[in-house]
């Protein structure tokens, strides 16, 4: 018998916490509620303190599905059907017995559907699966549309599950936006006061914007938007290329019809600086397992960064003995 350890729904958590009392390594003490299965040393304790059946204890691995003939296929899928039929049904019907019902028949729906063969979109796996057949090259038949279509339902889904729900999620990243806006205005806040002279003010100002960066990336982490080292960086590929191909272009545009010259220059520098990044995003993802350390540059006019101290900056012209080394 395979080593068991708990997993906990967090759609069924009453918040009890009683799980927290008995599990002897701390495994349920998590920030996020999914409990530590690097800890859980599979005593089950946790399990059966939980008043609401939360938390299950599930193996490490499963055995290998067995087969099953067409006619057990086909009665598995006949019998899914005719679930889905009684959860349309209840789904009509007023009053708690209804809802009830409708919720019945709909979780039996999927374990059927997992029995019968069919494996149901609404694990990491699938998600990156999906993301692998939009990265490369398909021939025109291939259904690109409704892939993206399927994966954009199963991203929505799954920052659903990690908020707790959809407006939750929304919170959080307009918290994140909010934290992360007030950070940049105060670190100018700071430089402005200092630069009058007023030090008091830009020490809390300082301290302030560290305060701001503390509450948005806890945000961050809570709305479950930090992924894999992978994901991080592919995720920024993404965030810089739309702005310099997309954003940013339109804003020099608006800003030339507006005549503020200003606005121009700092949109064309930012352009530029985020092609840079984008390139120098997909060139460490190429490189990750690389252990050889890489130094950069960063001009602190335009915000462009090399990998070698330049002369001077190609897109703002400043000389290089002014780049900051990191």
């Amino acid at each position: 018998m395979s080593k068991k350890y708990a997993v906990r729904n967090i759609r069924l958590c009453t918040k009890d916490c009683l799980c927290l009392y008995v599990c002897p390594t701390g495994a349920t003490d998590t920030e996020n509620s999914i409990i530590d299965v690097t800890k859980c040393i599979g005593c089950g304790d946790c399990a059966e303190a939980c008043p609401s059946g939360a938390i299950s204890m599930v193996p490490e691995s499963f055995p290998p599905q067995q087969e099953k003939t067409s006619d057990v296929v086909n009665a598995l899928r006949a019998l899914m059907r005719s679930k889905s039929e009684q959860e349309g049904i209840a789904a009509e019907l007023p009053g708690k017995l209804a809802a009830a019902i409708e919720k019945s028949n709909h979780i039996m729906a999927e374990d059927i559907i997992r029995e019968s063969g069919y494996m149901l979109p609404q694990s990491q796996n699938t998600i990156n699966f999906l993301k692998s057949l939009l990265n490369e090259e398909n021939s025109e038949e291939f259904p690109r549309e409704t892939v993206e279509k399927l994966l954009k339902i199963l991203l929505r889904d799954d920052e659903i599950y990690h908020s707790g729900g959809s407006k939750t999620l929304e919170n959080l990243m307009e918290a994140f936006a909010g934290e992360s806006k007030a950070n940049r205005k105060y670190l100018a806040y700071a430089k402005k006061a200092e630069s009058e002279g007023k030090m008091n003010a830009a020490k809390l100002f300082k301290v302030a914007s560290d305060a701001e960066t503390l509450h948005a990336l806890k945000q961050l982490e809570v709305a479950g938007k930090i992924g894999s080292t992978v994901d991080n960086l592919k995720d920024a590929i993404s965030g810089e290329t739309y702005e310099y191909k997309e954003m940013y272009p339109d804003f020099v545009e608006k800003a030339e019809e507006e005549g503020n010259k200003a606005a121009v220059m700092s949109f064309i520098h930012a352009m530029k600086a985020e092609e840079v990044h984008a390139k120098l995003y997909q060139e460490a993802l190429e490189n990750l397992e690389k252990t050889e350390e890489v130094f950069y540059y960063l001009c602190p006019v335009c915000g462009n960064i090399e990998k070698v101290r330049p002369e001077k900056c190609s897109i703002c012209g400043i000389p290089g003995d002014r780049f900051i080394k990191y």
